[in-house]
């Protein structure tokens, strides 16, 4: 960063900024939003599985 001449104040960082890492969360914010979706529906699909499966002993028991 540069310190503007006179200041003590580096030059694009406020008081209470965060540091800018040139990190790129942005794939990582993707990746776990479609991690979650997936699991979702993962969970999703095997609940109905395991009531139709639920539902097919209950009938051939009659």
């Amino acid at each position: 960063m540069y310190r503007v001449p006179g200041s003590g104040v580096a030059v694009g960082s406020g008081v209470g900024a965060l540091a800018m890492t040139g990190a790129d969360l942005v794939w990582w914010l993707a990746a776990g939003l479609v991690l979650l979706v997936v699991g979702a529906f993962l969970l999703h699909a095997a609940s109905r599985r395991r009531r139709a499966v639920a539902a097919e002993a209950h009938t051939e028991r009659r």
